[in-house]
């Protein structure tokens, strides 16, 4: 349970704290406690951190305030952090899908998995897939770096009915490399699947 301070001796320690006064009701409470807050030292954009600490008195825990060592620059915080953050986020990798799989004239296969980037799991959305020499089917990508994927290929008839892939759904987790990263798959065996790195250029 929390009670506020109003003897004479919480007043003499606000008195205490001066121009560190902070902008918050002070209380005691049967165990410590850490809180900050945010004070305007002047007109400048420069803001102090100020940290109550509770410090144990007779079983109470009277708030006292520790000034900052250092002034914080709240405006050039925040943008060094959305920074940090879109560099995170603009991490890509380039990746090519390959499904060696024969299929009938008028036929097509498709990708589709968790995620914008694969169509969030929609047929609609699936992304088609180029034959190539030997019956490869295959499809390029720029997905984001360090994360993992779940996908399945599907066939897509004539008539515009679809057959999903069967078995467990495939997996892929990306890593940050300056080349292209391959993933073989097998339409029936998830046992198959082969990922390597090969050169852009190739």
């Amino acid at each position: 349970m929390m009670k506020a301070l109003t003897s004479s001796c919480s007043k003499a320690m606000v008195e205490t704290l001066g121009p560190f006064s902070p902008r918050v009701p002070l209380c005691v409470s049967d165990r410590p406690e850490f809180c900050f807050t945010l004070r305007s030292k002047s007109e400048k954009k420069g803001w102090n951190l100020l940290l109550l600490k509770l410090v144990r008195n007779n079983d109470l825990y009277p708030v006292h305030a520790v000034p900052p060592k250092d002034q914080v620059d709240l405006e050039t915080v925040e943008p060094q952090a959305q920074q940090s953050e879109q560099t995170n986020e603009s991490k890509f990798v380039r990746v090519s899908f390959q499904l060696q799989k024969t299929c009938n004239f008028g036929e097509q296969f498709l990708i589709v998995g968790g995620g914008p980037v694969l169509g969030s799991w929609d047929p609609l959305e699936a992304l088609p897939m180029t034959w190539s020499e030997g019956h490869v089917w295959a499809v390029e990508l720029d997905m984001p770096a360090g994360q993992t994927f779940q996908y399945k290929f599907i066939l897509k008839g004539e008539g515009g009915d679809i057959i999903w892939q069967p078995g467990l759904d495939r997996l892929i987790h990306t890593w940050e490399t300056k080349n292209r990263i391959v993933v073989l798959e097998d339409w029936e065996n998830v046992e198959l699947q082969k990922i390597t790195e090969e050169d852009q250029l190739a």
